[in-house]
């Protein structure tokens, strides 16, 4: 992908109002570790396999991991074009690799 469709799509993200940012999430859970072996302590698993955070509205800032390594929580839009392990499962890192975006209600 060129540069030019990479930063247009980060704008489309970027504009979204909050409640339509995050119906884009799939809750796959691995932007707070779910596939690398040391989640976020706070990351938890629904009966349907996707994830959520137990302290949502207050889950920027200082946490630890399961295995008490200290982590930073931030936005996802501040980390999007890092890499980190089952990123291909994140519903955003999709938009900015295909221009593909689909908002659940």
């Amino acid at each position: 992908m060129d540069d030019t469709h990479r930063a247009e799509r980060l704008r489309i993200l970027r504009q979204l109002d909050q409640n339509d940012f995050e119906r884009i999430c799939k809750r796959c859970g691995a932007c707070c570790g779910a596939y690398d072996g040391d989640p976020c302590r706070h990351l938890c698993k629904n009966g349907d396999g996707t994830f959520f955070c137990d302290i949502y509205e207050n889950r920027f800032g200082n946490h630890t991991t399961v295995h008490g390594t200290k982590m930073e929580c931030v936005p996802i839009l501040e980390i999007l074009e890092e890499s980190w392990t089952g990123d291909f499962l994140c519903a955003y890192r999709e938009f900015l690799r295909t221009g593909n975006m689909e908002i659940t209600k």
